[in-house]
């Protein structure tokens, strides 16, 4: 696994708690305009990881799709360990 260099830059905190990521680290990120970010507090610290969005719509399901899915789920993995090819 690559090991991801260390960088370092003091930034000071604008009005509305607004900060400026240095280009240097946007570029090594690919972080552009409007970029998805997850912030997290942690033991006093603050947390900032880039987030990758899918450029597609994701399609959701309904529960009732979501449980027919899970009842034949079940059916099928029922007949796999019946023959014996799933423990």
């Amino acid at each position: 696994m690559q090991q991801t260099p260390v960088q370092e830059e003091l930034v000071k905190l604008q009005p509305k708690g607004l900060i400026t990521i240095p280009k240097k680290m946007r570029e090594f990120l690919n972080l552009e305009e409007k970029s998805i970010m997850r912030l997290r507090l942690e033991k006093g610290r603050l947390y900032l990881e880039p987030l990758k969005t899918l450029s597609y719509p994701v399609r959701t399901y309904s529960k009732e799709e979501i449980k027919e899915f899970l009842a034949f789920d079940a059916k099928e993995t029922k007949q796999l360990k019946k023959k014996k090819l799933l423990k």
